[in-house]
């Protein structure tokens, strides 16, 4: 009797243990995550080693792992392992909408489809399949150029008084289409533009494959950007993410 009561024991504080764990490496990936939408990724690229040696093969790290990569290729790897491998974790949903998103960005829409399909079937009651709530996709641009900045030449008497650059302000845009052909994107930039939208167009290389991006608006917030990006799905049935630049 003595030893079952001393197994029960043992069993519900290994049961408390892991659970205590998982919500505090819940509690954590969060509170980065936010960080990364407030503009803060180089802060949590920081503690990111550490975070993997506390709580290593765990979906959370994984999928904060895909947030922070450096290229679209590398994050589905990191998503594409949260889907395998943890299919009844939280961030397991999230994690194959954004590998839909990546396809769809390269303009492969046939597999992106089948992304969405899976999506749909596996997990329906995902916001990303009820239409409650946007995420926004992996970070895929490059990072910004740094040109250095001409100083005046002064006389040796004269003092130079440096003053700090403001900060890189964060912004948002809204990606509605990824075309082959510069004809087919800037068709679609005239159509917003005249609905009233700021439009650009951007080139990328990816896969040595060149492609045309339309980038519709600049917005302060994600949630700026969430509230055109269900607007212009209203009004004209076209799907949008938004995009972190800089």
């Amino acid at each position: 009797m003595k030893f079952s009561l001393y197994c029960i024991t043992i069993i519900l504080g290994f049961i408390f243990s892991t659970f205590s764990v998982y919500s505090q490496t819940t509690d954590e990936i969060h509170s980065y995550l936010q960080k990364i939408d407030q503009g803060q990724s180089a802060e949590v690229k920081k503690v990111l080693p550490d975070l993997i040696t506390k709580y290593q093969n765990t979906p959370g790290i994984m999928y904060l792992q895909g947030r922070l990569a450096s290229d679209g290729i590398e994050a589905v790897k990191f998503y594409q392992s949260v889907v395998d491998n943890f299919p009844k974790s939280e961030w397991a949903d999230d994690a194959l909408f954004r590998i839909y998103q990546y396809y769809y960005a390269l303009g492969l829409y046939r597999t992106a489809d089948l992304k969405m399909a899976q999506l749909k079937k596996e997990y329906p009651n995902s916001p990303h399949v009820t239409g409650k709530e946007l995420v926004a996709t992996p970070k895929q641009e490059e990072p910004p150029v740094k040109l250095p900045s001409a100083e005046p030449v002064l006389a040796d008497s004269q003092q130079i008084t440096k003053v700090p650059p403001p900060p890189v302000q964060q912004t948002y845009t809204l990606q509605t289409g990824a075309f082959s052909t510069i004809v087919n994107a800037q068709k679609q930039k005239t159509f917003f533009e005249d609905s009233g939208y700021t439009v650009e167009i951007t080139n990328k290389i990816r896969n040595g494959k060149s492609l045309f991006l339309v980038w519709v608006g600049n917005y302060k917030t994600p949630e700026d950007a969430r509230t055109v990006a269900k607007e212009i799905k209203s009004k004209y049935k076209i799907d949008s993410f938004f995009l972190e630049r800089y």
